[in-house]
């Protein structure tokens, strides 16, 4: 192994290579003919990623994973390069069985041949920072896994974080990349996501948190942890056999099925990002296997991300948006998370976000042409448009491009719009809560019945309309009354002409009250077609039938009101 020096050497080396191919496109790009400078820019990209491949096997440590996250970034990296970078998922080396036994007698204070009995010296599972051994408890039969730390990772660890800190600042003082990704950030989350995976204590309680989460769905199977051997460098947990998700031909040979394991794939995901807002974020082939029995296993949990619930419910808005192609709604829900800068232009941002959701709703996910291109697309708009993303989130997004992959393997030809408004709409109807009132959701449950998740959803978001759109009627006489008040007394000097302002909000107060009113007989007709249809001969629907032509009544005599006001300002307007 390299000395601390000659490592940090390695590794700024390394980074300064990627200024020469910077020089290098830019000069293909100047000189050559477009197709010519193309095919040049995309060699250099797959030599950058060889070799940075072949760097990070040499190095190993640190530099590996690192490798291994940017190999997920084809939001913002070219495929070219990422694609030489995915191979380290798969040909990182094992450490020696005698540094292993190391490791884990001086973690257990005993001779391995006292803890464990039949301790395979080759592991099952080799990553960048620990490895995964066979072995059977010394007492009792259970066949577990043992999750073991690589030798001098920590030490290690320390000696890239320090190099990998001064790159990324001088990134950022010197580079317009490095500032948009705010790249000392995003080294922060990355340093503290490190340290988080190298302690094994924090990864069973991320385990036990992630077995709560999940305990009621039949689909998913979180191994068990032996707590009492868990120790800051060693993790033992169930032994669990199966099928790597990537082995589709096997998996067809089991007698599983790839596309039902896709749908739990993503509809795990869906519950851990709107629902839980505890996230794996990790999510590539070795940290899952297709149980014999068709269910999905998680593997790892060393690499975990929590969302606060404000932000879940955001994310659940996204979804929705996105969903219904709603373009306002999805840049309004992504200034919330903070993704959006303060100068941004928000309507040319709508237009690109509306281009991009036709885009997207159109193209399958296997690999080819169209999902080049759309990866292409999405890529100019992450670069062009004035987007930022936090660095808790950078992680989250590499998550999700990680899990889009993984998808296409499984089932290619996945609707994945009709899925995910299968799948998410539940979740997010679950989570939102407009009146902790049992007779509301006695209601809300109807409309369930009636019309399905949609339905619902359509439920809870007019009932929110109602509910602002009240809060607001209510506020607005009190609070109209106090500006004239005020403006009664002097405590507000005025410029303009006050009448066409009072005008115009008497005419806001009348416009609400309308919309309030034709919403309320929507609802009470909707509830009387339903109540008259379950439950023939009851006076309930009858009722709300009552209810729904005063509501409407009211709206139009309201209606009436504002156009006799419009008319007589414009016969009286010189």
């Amino acid at each position: 192994m390299a000395s601390q020096l000659t490592r940090t050497l390695s590794i700024f080396r390394l980074a300064l290579s990627y200024w020469g191919d910077y020089r290098a496109i830019q000069r293909a790009e100047r000189t050559l003919s477009k197709d010519a400078a193309s095919r040049a820019v995309d060699a250099i990209y797959q030599q950058g990623g060889i070799r940075f491949r072949n760097e990070a096997l040499r190095l190993q440590g640190l530099i590996i994973k690192v490798g291994q996250f940017l190999s997920a970034r084809t939001d913002v990296l070219p495929l070219t390069f990422t694609k030489e970078l995915q191979q380290l998922q798969d040909q990182v080396p094992a450490a020696s069985f005698d540094a292993v036994r190391g490791i884990i007698e001086s973690a257990f204070q005993k001779p391995l041949n006292e803890i464990f009995h039949d301790f395979e010296p080759r592991p099952v599972a080799a990553a960048s920072l620990g490895q995964v051994h066979r072995a059977r408890l010394a007492h009792g039969e259970e066949i577990v896994a043992v999750k073991v730390q690589r030798p001098k990772i920590r030490e290690l660890a320390k000696t890239d974080l320090r190099a990998l800190s001064r790159i990324m600042a001088i990134l950022k003082r010197w580079t317009k990349a490095g500032r948009r990704l705010d790249t000392v950030r995003l080294f922060e989350e990355f340093r503290q996501s490190i340290y988080r995976e190298l302690d094994y204590v924090q990864e069973q309680d991320h385990l036990l948190h992630f077995q709560r989460d999940f305990a009621d769905w039949p689909s998913v199977q979180v191994p068990r942890v032996y707590e009492q051997y868990t120790h800051s460098t060693v993790l033992v947990m169930e032994f669990v056999e199966g099928i790597k998700l990537t082995e589709v031909d096997q998996l067809n040979a089991s007698g599983l099925h790839p596309q039902e394991l896709a749908s739990v794939l993503v509809e795990s995901y869906l519950k851990q990002i709107v629902l839980d807002g505890f996230v794996q974020i990790d999510p590539h082939p070795g940290n899952f296997l297709a149980g014999m029995d068709g269910r999905l296993i998680f593997l790892d949990f060393g690499m975990m991300a929590t969302i606060p619930p404000d932000h879940v419910d955001v994310f659940g808005r996204l979804v929705e948006f996105g969903l219904a192609r709603n373009a306002q709604g999805v840049v309004d829900s992504m200034i919330a998370l903070g993704f959006v800068r303060p100068s941004a232009n928000v309507e040319v941002l709508g237009r690109a976000v509306s281009f991009m959701l036709d885009r997207i709703a159109g193209v399958p996910l296997q690999e080819g042409a169209a999902l080049t291109g759309l990866v292409r697309d999405f890529q100019d708009f992450l670069y062009e448009e004035p987007l930022q993303f936090p660095a808790q989130y950078m992680f989250l997004g590499r998550a999700i491009g990680m899990l889009f992959g993984l998808v296409a393997v499984l089932d290619p030809d996945l609707d994945w719009m009709a899925l995910l408004k299968e799948k998410a709409l539940p979740m997010i109807n679950e989570r939102r809560v407009v009146w902790d009132n049992r007779y509301y959701q006695m209601l809300r449950d109807q409309v369930g019945n009636l019309f399905g998740p949609a339905g619902k959803m359509v439920w809870d978001k007019a009932a929110d309309k109602v509910k602002i759109w009240g809060q607001i009627g209510w506020r607005l006489p009190e609070e109209l009354d106090q500006a004239l008040v005020k403006i009664t007394h002097g405590s507000i000097a005025t410029r303009p002409e006050m009448t066409p302002v009072l005008r115009r909000l008497d005419k806001i107060a009348l416009q609400l009250s309308i919309v309030a009113a034709w919403i309320l007989a929507g609802f009470s007709s909707l509830l009387a077609v339903f109540w008259r249809g379950r439950y023939a001969g009851y006076w309930i629907g009858d009722i709300f039938y009552g209810m729904a032509g005063v509501a409407f009544v009211f709206g139009v005599a309201r209606l009436v009101m504002i156009r006799r006001a419009d008319r007589r300002i414009k016969r009286r307007a010189p």
